[in-house]
This record gives structure tokens, C-alpha cells and sequence, in this order.
């Protein structure tokens, strides 16, 4: 399959990912959004290779709505930042990169928890949710992680390891159960955002970067 980064790519995304998370998502044209109900209660619009057109139009919306923000990918940031700058917006976060892999290069067998380790599986038809609990504590989250299938891809979101239990592989036994559940689905390749901090892990995991993601907010007012 091979992708490239493209508006469907991003729609594709944007309806995983909000699907994982409970948002209510909408795509007009080029212009993607989801209600983040659980964190802003506002909504995020989200756009590939933005226009200085939208990005102004969209300045506009986030001076009036102030808990809006605009996710924005783009394969060259400085430009798409320097645009965004003149429209009025301001950057959050620019850390971040979308990354894809080939599913099929992934090891399908169903992942054993770690000694003193247990995992928790839900399932909601196209979604599905792990998480690892210790055993001496079932309450304690110790890593999670969220899949989605959609048209032919597995979206991964929110793989978390508690501060506590990382540096102890949680992370990678995480994605490989979420591997196989996205598995049982006709998907070829795999999505995700990765901070910073995820960037090592999922490469080593081989994933490969297909773009940068940038956060803007609008200039509040003084």
C-alpha cells in the first residue's frame, strides 16, 4: 500500500482517532474536526497541508471560540508555521509526527502478559482498548493503549506507560496486543501521533515518519 500523507490519509485519521476517544467528529472538505468533549469542550479542526486562505479562516474562528485549536500536518513545519504566524495563530506544540506502518510486517501471534502483569481486553467493534494492570494491584494502570480500524488502516492512540512502570517493555507489549486485536480487522497499515517520547519506541518497533504534526491556538487576548 505504501502511503503517503494526503487529506483522506487525515480524514482516515481523524475519524479513528476520534472514534477511539468518543468525539464527535465532522468533515467538511478539506476541513476535519472533532469535538475534544473531554478536555477543551470545544472543537479541534483538523487540516493537511493547510492554505493561507484556511489558515486565515480558521484564525478567525479561533479568535471568536478561544478553546478551538487546529491540528496541522504538514511534510515542511517552518513554512506552515511562518504562514500560520501571520494569520494570528500561535504554536502549542510542534513536536509531534505522524507515523505509519506496514501491518503485515507485524508479529500477529498474541502477545503473553509480563510476569506479575495481567491484561485487560474491551472491545467495541471497530475499536478496542488494552490495558496492563499489576497483579498485586488490579486497580493500577500501568500502560494502555487504544486501536480503531478504519477503511483498511489500524489507528493507534493514547499508548500510555505510567511513570512507575516504565524502562520494563510495557510499552512495546502494549502495541503488539493492539497488533493483533487491529489483526482480526482488514487493515494494512498502521497510524499514529508520536511524541517525542514514543518517536524511539515506535521506530524501533519499525514504524517510519510520514509527516509533522503542529498544534495552533488563536492569539488570545491581552
Amino acid at each position: 500500500m505504501g502511503s503517503s500523507a494526503s487529506d483522506e490519509l487525515i480524514g482516515t485519521w481523524v475519524t479513528g482517532w476520534a472514534g477511539a476517544r468518543g468525539y464527535e467528529s465532522r468533515h467538511e472538505g478539506r476541513v476535519h474536526a472533532a469535538l475534544r468533549h473531554d478536555t477543551s469542550g470545544d472543537w479541534e479542526y483538523v487540516i493537511y497541508e493547510p492554505s493561507n486562505e484556511e489558515l486565515v479562516a480558521v484564525a478567525e474562528t479561533l479568535h471568536k471560540h478561544p478553546k478551538r485549536r487546529l491540528t496541522a500536518f504538514a511534510n515542511e513545519t517552518s513554512t506552515l508555521i511562518d504562514a500560520a504566524g501571520a494569520a494570528g495563530l500561535k504554536v502549542l506544540n510542534s513536536d509531534e509526527v505522524l507515523m505509519v506502518t506496514e501491518m503485515s510486517g507485524h508479529d500477529v501471534e498474541e502477545p503473553r502478559p509480563a510476569d506479575g502483569f495481567s491484561f485487560q481486553i474491551e472491545r467495541d467493534q471497530a475499536h478496542a482498548y488494552v490495558s496492563i494492570h499489576p497483579d498485586e494491584d488490579p486497580q493500577v494502570v500501568a500502560a494502555s493503549g487504544h486501536v480503531s480500524a478504519v477503511n483498511g488502516y489500524a489507528i493507534f492512540d493514547r499508548i500510555i506507560t505510567a511513570p512507575d512502570f516504565r524502562r520494563r517493555g510495557l510499552g512495546s507489549l502494549t502495541m503488539r496486543a493492539l497488533v493483533s486485536l487491529a489483526l482480526e480487522h482488514d487493515v494494512e497499515e498502521g497510524l499514529l501521533i508520536a511524541s517525542i517520547d514514543g518517536q524511539q519506541l515506535y521506530k524501533s518497533l519499525g514504524w517510519t515518519d510520514l509527516g509533522n504534526v503542529v498544534l495552533f491556538e488563536g492569539r488570545q487576548e491581552s
